[in-house]
């Protein structure tokens, strides 16, 4: 078999320590939401292999750039694409990025800011300070923090545990992430984190996405993964860690499943209504 054989049945999986998207080690390993996706992939496309590659967040985006032969499960979906990745169509839906801190400095900003807050308006204030592991990216919230260097920009692996742990210490004051991680914070140490809305996302669902290198190869991977796309999206174990993440959810009381397979549906209406004006 010839090399470029080989490589059009294997999936070159980048992954990086960033529970509960992926879960490397403890008492979760392997049952991120991320790993999981991964499996239910290859379980509908049992004809492909999988490989795994572990590496930062940003040697990730190097990679990607660099048109290397992989794919990452933890994107966020893009509809008019990018050159860094082609994506497929959402997986999942994630309930939007939040400002996560502690009690204490939950109160302060609600009694500054009201609820919800303007980022835009915390990122200016100087009392306050911001972390989060080098590498994120916050689809519609990225413009407004590319005019802000964070107080931190926590390199190395486990990075949004290690700035949840600096908050509830009291070495920063808050991060921007979705609320799952604080969910995995607290079941993890048992310490309560507070998630408070963010004016600017207008509380808009985030959808997650598989993205692949922008070359030949990346092409035909995302081409086979949308094929299976909505086994995928139903898949009972992708739908039981999805739960078990957002389980914890303390600002909307809606069950989950509803809400993804709301904005599922949504997208799949969207996507019809403009293939439709298109013909």
């Amino acid at each position: 078999m010839s090399y470029n054989e080989t490589q059009s049945r294997v999936i070159h999986w980048a992954i990086n320590d960033a529970p509960p998207f992926h879960v490397l080690h403890g008492e979760y390993q392997r049952h991120g939401v991320c790993d999981v996706l991964t499996r239910v992939v290859h379980r509908y496309l049992p004809e492909q292999q999988a490989s795994y590659l572990q590496m930062p967040q940003p040697r990730i985006s190097q990679a990607l750039d660099n048109k290397e032969p992989v794919c990452f499960p933890c994107m966020i979906y893009k509809p008019e694409g990018e050159a860094r990745a082609v994506y497929s169509s959402p997986t999942h839906f994630y309930y939007p990025h939040h400002i996560i801190t502690s009690a204490a400095t939950a109160k302060t900003l609600r009694a500054v800011y009201g609820e919800p807050v303007s980022l835009e308006k915390l990122l200016d204030d100087p009392r306050f300070r911001l972390g989060y592991p080098a590498g994120r990216r916050y689809g519609v919230l990225q413009p407004l923090l590319n005019e802000h260097d964070p107080y931190l920009a926590r390199a190395g692996t486990g990075g949004a545990v290690a700035i949840l742990h600096m908050i509830s210490s009291g070495r920063l004051d808050y991060t921007i992430d979705y609320p799952i991680v604080a969910n995995y914070f607290q079941r993890l140490y048992n310490r309560s984190m507070v998630t408070l809305p963010i004016a600017e996302n207008n509380q808009q669902p985030v959808a997650g996405a598989i993205g692949c290198a922008n070359n030949a190869w990346g092409h035909s991977k995302i081409a086979e993964i949308n094929r299976v796309i909505t086994q995928i999206r139903q898949d009972p174990e992708l739908l039981e860690v999805l739960q078990l993440w957002h389980s914890n959810y303390q600002s909307n009381n809606d069950d989950f499943d509803s809400f993804n397979q709301q904005w599922l549906q949504k997208f799949n209406d969207n996507t019809a209504e403009s293939q439709q004006r298109l013909r």
